[in-house]
């Protein structure tokens, strides 16, 4: 395994990394966990929204309950045998969501040291490679060292709609973007920024990450370096990674 997504995901030993947006960001979750549990890293992964339940060949155990005591408890019994596995407060059978930890919980369980790293995946995006957030989102826990912002490259000369952005609307008022006309790279750089900028004001991250997934062909990475472009002079942003998590080396081009 490729440890691409550890060299530019984790700036430290040890830290809590928050993905937001939209495009991958469970894959994201759930690949950058098995890079670091394999290196020995204690991992957990989790959600302050609600993802499809984990099944065992993404996280090897999935502890369901509603406490931070009792999340501490079951995790100190799991680190005993995985290195990474899961935790959420309530599994929905019949919709195959895991539904997640408060952010209060996951800061009270980072306090303890148990884990070298916490992932959260802190939006949701009803599978659409793009979204704006309403006043509720992202759910961002306060200790977050690395804020991700995911955005699907495949977004790009879709129209703009709720079929292809979440939250259409609130992206057209954000970006000027009238409903109806093709998403192209200088609205979706309006709408990062806003969205960087946003979720950076609910935490403590000091690393703010932009995460272009789905450069799957030239064209793709040509919108990654538009929008990079039209983010030059954006100070909140750290680096920008162009990538596709569908291949071994996934990070296509990064950006300081």
């Amino acid at each position: 395994m490729s440890s691409s997504l550890i060299n530019n995901l984790c700036s430290g030993p040890k830290g809590i990394i928050t993905i937001i947006g939209a495009g991958g960001k469970t894959s994201l979750m759930f690949r950058l966990a098995k890079e670091l549990a394999e290196t020995g890293k204690k991992v957990l992964t989790t959600t302050t929204t609600k993802i499809f339940f984990p099944d065992k060949s993404l996280s090897p155990e999935t502890i369901i309950t509603h406490s931070a005591k009792g999340l501490i408890e079951a995790s100190e019994k799991c680190l005993r045998q995985y290195f990474h596995f899961s935790a959420g407060n309530h599994h929905d059978k019949n919709s195959g969501k895991l539904e997640g930890l408060s952010p209060d919980t996951i800061d009270a369980v980072w306090q303890t040291g148990l884990f070298d790293w916490i992932i959260v995946e802190a939006d949701g995006s009803r599978q659409k490679p793009l979204k704006a957030t309403a006043a509720h989102e992202p759910v961002v826990p306060a200790s977050t060292t690395c804020l991700v912002h995911v955005i699907g490259l495949d977004s790009v000369g879709r129209p703009l709609d709720e079929h292809h952005v979440h939250r259409a609307g609130i992206f057209s008022h954000n970006t000027g973007l009238a409903p109806g006309k093709p998403v192209d790279e200088q609205s979706i750089a309006i709408s990062i920024a806003v969205e960087i900028k946003k979720a950076a004001d609910l935490c403590a991250a000091s690393d703010h990450i932009l995460f272009l997934n789905k450069a799957d062909t030239q064209t793709d990475i040509a919108s990654g370096m538009k929008i990079k472009y039209f983010l030059t002079g954006n100070n909140q942003i750290s680096r920008i990674m162009i990538a596709s998590l569908k291949d071994e080396s996934c990070i296509k081009k990064e950006i300081p």
